[in-house]
């Protein structure tokens, strides 16, 4: 570590503090752009939702191998600037046609989610042995291609247990992956300085934004599975 580097190194508290902060104003500033996009849209575009996320993800490898992106002023703001609105007009994209309500709902449900996740990482730090975060994270990356896997059976063969299976499966890559992130970063947070805050903050925010993506499609099909019930007794009563 150089000696140039050691003198923007912050502490463990203060960096976690930064952190949270980042992540906190991120999500309160996706929050009116969601809600707009809810009420304005006249229908939903999965295309638009797709071409953000990818492009968002693209940018993101952009920024995470280059030191100009991710450390120099202000490429750092333009570039994560960028990659953030992506994300977040891509979740907006699929949120359309829902009411404030259910977006306050899934932004509930995804942050309690999320609270849970760093309370388990907390007790894996200070009760447990580390696990390997490396290896944590490989075995997302698995449980990910698996979803691929089991989307493209489904074409083939369709079965109303094997999209559960695969949202399940994505459910819990993406939970994994928050507990690898959090984890490499407390191995390294000797050498993380404060700048290193946004980007955790923004990685935070990516997960926040997958497991409120996840939350919604549950919401879909637990939606889609009462109306067909009530549709199946309504004919039987008929």
């Amino acid at each position: 570590m150089s000696t140039e580097r050691c003198q923007f190194c912050v502490s463990l508290r203060s960096f976690v503090k930064n952190t949270l902060y980042v992540d906190a104003y991120l999500i309160v500033l996706a929050l009116p752009q969601w809600m707009v996009l809810s009420m304005l849209a006249s229908k939903e575009h999965i295309l638009y939702t797709l071409g953000c996320f990818v492009a968002s993800f693209l940018l993101l490898s952009i920024i995470q191998k280059s030191h100009t992106l991710k450390y120099r002023w202000p490429w750092r703001w333009l570039a994560m600037g960028c990659c953030y609105e992506l994300l977040t007009i891509g979740l907006g994209t699929f949120l359309m046609n829902i009411s404030f309500q259910h977006i306050m709902t899934l932004v509930s449900a995804s942050m309690m989610i999320c609270n849970l996740v760093y309370v388990i990482c907390f007790f894996v730090i200070n009760a447990f042995q580390l696990p390997n975060p490396y290896k944590l994270a490989g075995l997302a990356i698995v449980g990910l291609l698996q979803v691929f896997v089991l989307l493209a059976v489904s074409t083939l063969y369709y079965s109303r247990w094997l999209l559960d299976l695969a949202l399940l499966l994505f459910v819990l890559s993406i939970l994994i992956i928050m507990v690898s992130v959090v984890l490499i970063s407390y191995n390294n947070h000797g050498i993380l300085i404060r700048d290193d805050a946004l980007m955790m903050g923004f990685l935070i925010y990516v997960n926040y934004v997958l497991i409120m993506f996840a939350c919604f499609i549950c919401y879909q099909r637990f939606d889609s599975y009462l109306n067909s019930r009530r549709s199946s007794s309504n004919a039987g009563k008929k």
